[in-house]
């Protein structure tokens, strides 16, 4: 009889196994009106890092392979190129994309794929030549004075057929050969879309078209006025709202061609304009791309996108945590599929996960050349964010998992910011940065040498907190208004998450908690129950 329940409780285990394996990747939205990202039927956080544009070729990729394991990265943006896909109208060659898939498998990693095609940062770069050659066929866009600019027009169904023709058949391979391994986790249709050198096309046929009525499903969808393009949008807004509707409507045809032959999630990424919102569209930024002054209108034509994801580079605190809270609405889930490579990541990685839940933190550039002579460590590179993702990767499921239950805040160290208050239902945390002193009405930090301190403090139950800390003292109160005055760790578990599981490694007392707790350079994970009395 053991043996018997042996064998079925083996059968059944092997069943689960093989039905999660089967689940394909996914994007939910679940009861808390929040999301995750689902991979082969576990919670997945993207910890991942790009290539350069002209890097997913062998020799380049056999440099970037041993760079993502130095990051302790889980995913690999890397870049398709149409050109390469399909040299010849019809013709197409995938064995750069095998390459691509093998390497991942041999180095552990899941993939998000990049398909450079009709846009890569605002031109038609990586379209095949055939494409480039042919502008009767495949036509351009004019600007106002009526030249062609290296950017194809996206009101030409020839060109945006072309262009699903060729998508559907990688996504038709990718199920082929990656259906069953799961992979190729998501992909990213276009990149950074919309047209540099003019704010839309000036051709006969777009003026046509801009001098008639904007669409009444999205004039219903937006609540404007009906009429024209300048009537319902008005001078300031017409011309990139044009380009807008047009390149959106575009991309989303090309996304369901390719989830109709094999549905992975799908984003878009967007070129911002916040960095430079005084400059026009089409000179600072990319016109018609997904940027947050038509996000609205990107949202209602792109039913087939699971996402709009920012690529953001603000440099200022406060504008990139502007950008995550524009980007991350009840209506699309936040990623951030690219951001500086360096010390600033290291911190705004806290604010984009821990702050706005976002499903991806993947910086650019992961294979930006670092020579002997120059001077430069590829630590110095990397910054913080390899001990980041180091701590983070093998506790992705507990993280999203708090993301759902908006369990988590966050204190990240600024500028002249060295203590931050954190409020919970019964508990105020205080963190704070470099060293701590006594000053007038208190306890003061005095700043790291780099603004390096960071930490994420999540109430797991009640009088339980699960914390991750780089550079920084986190201490523990009575919520402010309370009659009780002290608080005190009734235990403090340092460390570690395996395969997500937590262990133990020591208890911490004595000196390590007195003032509360520090947590090192190299960051730590610690668990903690409190009394308050």
């Amino acid at each position: 009889m053991r043996i018997l329940l042996s064998v079925l409780a083996s059968a059944l285990l092997f069943s689960s196994a093989a039905l999660f394996a089967s689940e394909m990747p996914h994007v939910e939205k679940t009861p808390s009106g929040s999301y995750r990202l689902m991979v082969d039927g576990q919670p997945f956080l993207i910890l991942g890092a790009q290539v350069r544009n002209s890097s997913a070729w062998p020799e380049q990729l056999e440099k970037a392979w041993p760079l993502y394991k130095e990051l302790h990265a889980n995913t690999a943006e890397i870049p398709v190129y149409w050109e390469v896909i399909e040299p010849q109208p019809g013709k197409f060659d995938f064995s750069s994309v095998d390459r691509i898939v093998d390497g991942a498998r041999k180095n552990n990693l899941r993939l998000v794929l990049l398909w450079f095609a009709t846009w890569k940062n605002g031109e038609m770069d990586y379209v095949p030549q055939w494409v480039k050659d042919d502008s009767a066929q495949f036509p351009r866009m004019r600007d106002r004075a009526g030249d062609q600019i290296r950017v194809l027009t996206p009101i030409s169904e020839t060109t945006r057929n072309a262009d699903a023709k060729a998508f559907a058949a990688l996504m038709r391979h990718l199920k082929e050969v990656d259906s069953e391994q799961h992979t190729v986790i998501m992909m990213q249709v276009e990149n950074e879309p919309g047209s540099l050198e003019s704010d839309r096309d000036y051709s006969p046929e777009a003026n046509k078209l801009f001098a008639g009525a904007a669409p009444g499903k999205l004039i219903q969808a937006l609540k404007k006025k009906p009429g024209t393009w300048l009537e319902a949008f008005g001078p300031e807004e017409a011309n990139e709202a044009f380009a807008a509707n047009y390149i959106s409507t575009y991309i989303n045809a090309v996304a369901a061609a390719g989830k109709a032959e094999y549905p992975l999630p799908m984003y878009v990424n967007c070129w911002l304009r916040e960095r430079k919102t005084f400059e026009r569209p089409g000179d600072a930024y990319p016109s018609g791309g997904a940027t947050s002054n038509v996000l609205d209108l990107w949202k209602a034509n792109t039913p087939s996108l699971d996402a709009i994801a920012p690529d953001n580079y603000v440099l200022d605190y406060v504008g990139y945590r502007d950008i995550l809270r524009k980007y991350s609405r009840p209506d699309n889930p936040l990623f951030v599929p690219e951001t500086m490579l360096g010390p600033l990541s290291a911190r705004y990685m806290f604010y984009a996960i821990g702050e706005y839940h976002s499903l991806s933190f993947a910086p650019f550039g992961l294979d930006a050349r670092v020579t002997a002579d120059s001077g430069i460590k590829q630590e110095d590179v990397f910054g913080g964010l390899a001990a980041n993702f180091k701590l983070f990767a093998p506790a992705v499921g507990e993280i999203s998992k708090l993301q759902q239950k908006n369990a988590i805040k966050v204190a990240v160290e600024e500028d002249q910011i060295t203590d931050l208050w954190l409020p919970f239902a019964k508990f105020d945390s205080v963190v704070t940065f470099g060293t701590p002193k006594p000053g007038y009405g208190g306890l003061f930090g005095t700043a790291t040498k780099n603004r390096t301190g960071r930490a994420m403090v999540a109430e797991v139950a009640p009088d339980e907190f699960l914390i991750c800390g780089f550079d920084s003292l986190v201490r523990f109160m009575p919520r402010r208004g309370s009659e009780l005055r002290k608080a005190q760790f009734l235990s403090a578990e340092e460390g570690s998450y395996v395969d997500g599981k937590w262990q133990t490694s020591r208890l911490l007392n004595g000196d390590e908690v007195f003032f509360g707790i520090f947590f090192p350079a190299e960051g730590k994970w610690v668990k903690v129950k409190l009394k308050a009395y």
